[in-house]
């Protein structure tokens, strides 16, 4: 209290006081922290609960701000609202008569991602353009490469283009019963349109927070979670255009028939004498590729509910799985022997979280430019991912079962477009 009185005296303000309730710790504290404003000019923020790394969060210890709010107005019932902007990230209230007012941080129950405007710079010289995630853009590389202002505008821009419309695509459910009808639809990734570099870092800034569109929730997302647990759902894409309008695999896909491609009458890598032998293909037009592949990882109950909660003592599996299948696509070449080199320009990786089979559902995409396609590096992708989950998970289960791996989808090439259905 001491340090708070003295930040007053010196004339900061506003001084922010920012307290974590949790169940069975200190909510019965709730009304105390609000008397603080009576007599100091104090704006006591009460933050949701999180899941961060390592705090072992459960469900049960969460304070929703409902809930807050009901146990205040139950004191105060005169406790006003107060305006707020529209990028604010606090729910502020005043009682009429104290001097500081309260705020509520709604992380969980009532997200802020697709408005929030914050971005901050670590002490080691990372990029975050969210607290609660893992991702970090190093922008302390780039400058000791002797990057250029536009170069790092376009970089800023990319992770901005990047960011979640909630927390690490983590919704919370806050009803007494589950909705009718949920599915596991393919989710569009967010679009950035039109990122350029302004007169100033400020005003280009303040354009690209604008023209930010977010997309819809997934569904998958929205499921109701039986276990009380909030669902994970993880996606990663790099693309080689640096203002990142990113593509969703559905939606770029021409529409093609179900059904199978027409097949050639012999196996293209074998030669004459039926000896294994690279196609040639320099004499094939580039074409627009993209391919589709997914793969499915039956977890067990255990291993599903620790990579549900992040619990799994070798870190994050979702996000080294990820990783691991965007760093596969790039190598696809050389792991398989007569796979041409292909020039990505784009990768996306996708992990949801299935609780009714405790499986983990993964798609891959990859598109390109060129005379050969791209299904190898979709498929190679997904299979990874799912097999980098099993190496996540072996010490706590072995009978993770990997499987279900195929094509979804492909486009371009002679043999034309295939849609599996």
């Amino acid at each position: 209290m001491e340090g708070i009185h003295k930040a007053i005296e010196l004339g900061y303000s506003p001084v922010k006081v920012n307290c974590v309730v949790m169940r069975g710790l200190n909510e019965d504290e709730l009304l105390d922290f609000v008397a603080l404003t009576e007599g100091l000019p104090l704006d006591v923020r009460f933050i949701e609960y999180m899941p961060f790394d390592g705090n072992k969060w459960n469900f049960r210890k969460m304070v929703s701000y409902k809930e807050m709010l009901d146990t205040i107005q139950q004191q105060w019932p005169e406790l006003e609202k107060l305006p707020e902007e529209e990028s604010s990230t606090a729910k502020a209230f005043k009682i009429p008569g104290f001097q500081g007012q309260i705020s509520f941080i709604t992380s969980m129950s009532e997200h802020f991602c697709g408005t929030c405007n914050r971005l901050r710079i670590t002490a080691d010289g990372n990029l975050k353009v969210c607290l609660f995630g893992n991702s970090e853009v190093s922008l302390r590389d780039h400058l000791r490469a002797g990057a250029s202002e536009e170069e790092l505008l376009r970089i800023i821009g990319a992770a901005v283009g990047r960011k979640k419309r909630q927390h690490a695509e983590l919704f919370l459910m806050l009803q007494d019963s589950p909705p009718a009808n949920s599915s596991l639809a393919p989710w569009d990734p967010l679009d950035v349109q039109g990122l350029r570099p302004r007169v100033s870092f400020s005003s280009w800034m303040m354009t690209l927070w604008k023209g930010c569109r977010v997309s819809q929730t997934p569904p998958l997302a929205q499921q109701w979670l039986g276990s009380g647990s909030p669902q994970r759902h993880y996606s990663s894409h790099m693309d080689s255009e640096t203002n990142s309008k990113c593509l969703s695999p559905v939606s770029q896909a021409p529409a093609a028939p179900s059904g199978s491609l027409p097949t050639s009458h012999q196996l293209t890598h074998l030669d004459s004498e039926g000896r294994a032998a690279m196609v040639d293909v320099g004499k094939k037009p580039d074409t627009e590729r993209m391919a589709v592949a997914s793969a499915l990882v039956l977890l067990g109950p255990v291993a599903f509910k620790l990579i549900q909660q992040n619990q799994l003592k070798k870190g994050d599996a979702l996000v080294v799985a990820q990783l691991a299948g965007v760093q596969a696509a790039k190598l696809t070449s050389q792991l398989i022997p007569l796979c041409h080199h292909v020039t990505l320009s784009h990768i996306q990786v996708q992990l949801e979280l299935d609780s009714t089979r405790h499986a983990v559902v993964i798609q891959a995409s990859c598109r390109a430019r060129g005379p050969t396609g791209v299904e190898m590096e979709a498929l190679t992708s997904a299979a990874v991912a799912a097999l980098t989950l099993y190496d996540m998970c072996k010490a706590v289960s072995r009978d993770i079962v990997l499987g279900d791996i195929k094509l979804i989808s492909k486009t371009g090439g002679q043999r034309g477009d295939f849609r599996r259905a």
